[in-house]
């Protein structure tokens, strides 16, 4: 068994899956330690021809989206611990995978730090450390992009959203339900680039709000499947403002009023 598996979907990301790669393959951990992953979700360009240079295990989806193609990548993992990339991301420096490895004592999830570049706009991204794993369920802020590491047995059965915009959502809540343990990694783990920000936060459409507010209404299936966690989902719902967000939706549609990734969240 690895004690990694890393797991990244592509999708005609020619320009940027080279570096990902490199980024994994130049790590100062022993290699024997993990396996890299990529499902290909039907590119048109050249990157699978880049893809097929490196030591990978490469599968085909028929445009399920990122978060159908992690299944496929999910169910065949041999690793402890599932790693998630996007193509366009990369490893922070060379040595954060030796430093992970060292730091994990069998934790059930890992809540990292990840450097974010918009265009010209750097920052690092982190949640509170302070918090327990029931504070996290209710305050984490960015938990689909700060839980990139969680071992697989804790993620048996759960299944992103298959064709989905907010396909890590109830994935990664439901993973922080199931988990008895956490552990939050002092080091920044990956970067997440964008020239510009052109992911699903822009060009927000009716499709892509509905698709959010369908996903979030799941965790109240998860307060009534996980009890022992009940009281931190019920907070986290409250603080979604369901109601707020359904007249937003039909203001919307009925007047033709387009909200911002940004403005419909709040």
């Amino acid at each position: 068994m690895y004690k990694f598996s890393i797991i990244i979907p592509n999708y005609n990301e020619e320009k940027y899956i080279r570096k990902c790669l490199d980024s994994i393959f130049n790590q100062t951990i022993d290699n024997t330690k993990y396996e890299v992953i990529v499902i290909d979700d039907g590119s048109t360009d050249k990157s699978v021809d880049i893809i097929t240079k490196y030591n990978v295990k490469l599968l085909n989806s028929n445009r399920l989206g990122a978060g159908g193609a992690r299944n496929k990548g999910i169910d065949i993992a041999k690793g402890k611990y599932i790693i998630l990339l996007d193509a366009d991301d990369y490893l922070y420096k060379n040595n954060v995978l030796e430093k992970l490895d060292k730091e994990l004592d069998n934790q059930d999830i890992v809540f990292v730090k990840y450097k974010q570049i918009l265009g010209e706009k750097e920052k690092i991204v982190e949640e509170n450390n302070s918090n327990t794993l029931g504070e996290q369920i209710y305050k984490s802020n960015h938990f689909c992009c700060t839980l990139k590491c969680f071992k697989k047995e804790t993620a048996e059965g759960i299944r992103y959203k298959n064709k989905s915009y907010h396909e890590d959502i109830s994935f990664t809540l439901e993973l922080m339900c199931r988990a008895k343990t956490l552990l939050y990694f002092n080091d920044v783990l990956y970067v997440y680039h964008k020239e510009q920000n052109t992911s699903t936060i822009d060009n927000y459409t009716i499709r892509k709000a509905l698709d959010f507010t369908e996903q979030t209404l799941e965790y109240l299936y998860f307060a009534d499947k996980y009890k022992e966690k009940k009281q931190y989902l019920i907070k986290r719902i409250e603080q979604e403002n369901y109601l707020l967000k359904i007249s937003k939706l039909i203001d919307w549609i009925k007047n033709d009023k387009s909200y911002t990734y940004d403005e419909f969240l709040k």
